[in-house]
């Protein structure tokens, strides 16, 4: 969890800090380190609390947010019931706007969620959650065309994800396509998203990424998607603008 509310603004609770602020050696320590240094073991221990703080719905909504990103990445049921039940309505979660990336001070709550899900993968089988995580990472691609994640993308776009998610990915890149070409109050870079989507397709459907790269193109997806085709595929003409 890169980018926590700014502490100005935030501050964790005694019960957070002592979950994901402080490490197994009782030192202070960034969330991103604890989640991953608990991978060894010690995430048994810390997962009952963090289970208690996700499902509260009195809880402060940036915590609810930490232990749905904690929980996703130790590949633990809940937290990947959290991910999906998030995607059928993002503008409703409670979290939403919890977390903003440092780049564009944007919404990058979505963009935690796919990360937490692509870091489990060694977790899945020690757990039996893998259908589970194709599932949550299955509901976070189905909205890509609606929300902000930019690169966070890529921790979804790769290996089994691929392959599970053909479909997906095809019915996001129309969606998102469309949408570019007819909206022009698009808050995020979705052309570079729908850029990413389309290069992970040609990894297993040339034929359908290529038709999608040229519909993107014509629909004008920005200078960061064409640089990632053009990159992906070699083919230059994809760089040209099109009015």
């Amino acid at each position: 969890m890169a980018d926590t509310p700014h502490p100005d603004s935030w501050q964790p609770s005694p019960e957070m800090r002592a979950l994901l602020f402080t490490d197994f050696n009782g030192d202070p320590a960034d969330p991103d380190d604890v989640i991953a240094d608990a991978l060894d073991g010690g995430y048994a221990e810390r997962t009952p609390a963090l289970l208690a703080i996700l499902q509260d719905a009195s809880a402060d909504p940036a915590e609810r947010l930490l232990a749905c990103v904690a929980l996703t990445s130790w590949a633990n049921p809940a937290g990947y019931q959290a991910v999906i039940a998030a995607a059928v309505a993002p503008d409703e979660v409670v979290w939403r706007g919890q977390s903003h990336d440092r780049f564009f001070s944007q919404d990058d709550t979505f963009g935690q969620l796919a990360d937490a899900v692509g870091a489990s993968e060694d977790m899945v089988n020690e757990r039996g959650t893998a259908d589970l995580r194709i599932d949550a990472a299955r509901a976070l691609l189905a909205i890509a065309d609606q929300v902000q994640f930019d690169r966070h993308m890529g921790r979804l776009l790769y290996g089994q994800i691929i392959d599970a998610c053909q479909g997906t990915i095809r019915s996001t890149l129309d969606r998102g396509i469309h949408r570019i070409a007819t909206d022009d109050h698009i808050s995020f870079d979705l052309g570079l998203q729908l850029a990413l989507l389309a290069v992970a397709l040609y990894r297993v459907d040339k034929l359908a990424a290529t038709d999608a790269m040229r519909r993107l193109t014509a629909a004008n997806p920005g200078n960061r998607a064409r640089r990632e085709l053009v990159e992906a595929t070699g083919n230059s003409l994809l760089l040209e603008a099109v009015d």
